[in-house]
């Protein structure tokens, strides 16, 4: 009974030091549409009154999550509904 309390305890543990991948599927106009969002905001940000280390953090943070799109995007030219 120890060893089968251990086993789980350790998948327990484990599991949560996993890294997930999530997927999200999206057609090219609503990538467009959506960087094209975060382009705007980006210079509704730049041209704010806000102290400017905010401005850079929040400017940041969107050029992070689009470089990241950049380099995970996967095109599926399949057609699935």
């Amino acid at each position: 009974m120890k060893k089968a309390i251990m086993i789980l305890s350790a998948l327990g543990i484990m599991s949560f030091a996993a890294e997930k991948y999530f997927t999200i599927r999206l057609t090219e106009a609503q990538i467009q549409y959506h960087w094209g969002n975060l382009e705007q905001i980006k210079g509704l940000v730049n041209q704010s009154s806000m102290p400017h280390n905010q401005a850079v953090y929040i400017i940041g943070s969107i050029d992070s999550l689009q470089k990241n799109i950049q380099e995970n995007v996967k095109i599926d030219s399949t057609k699935t509904k």
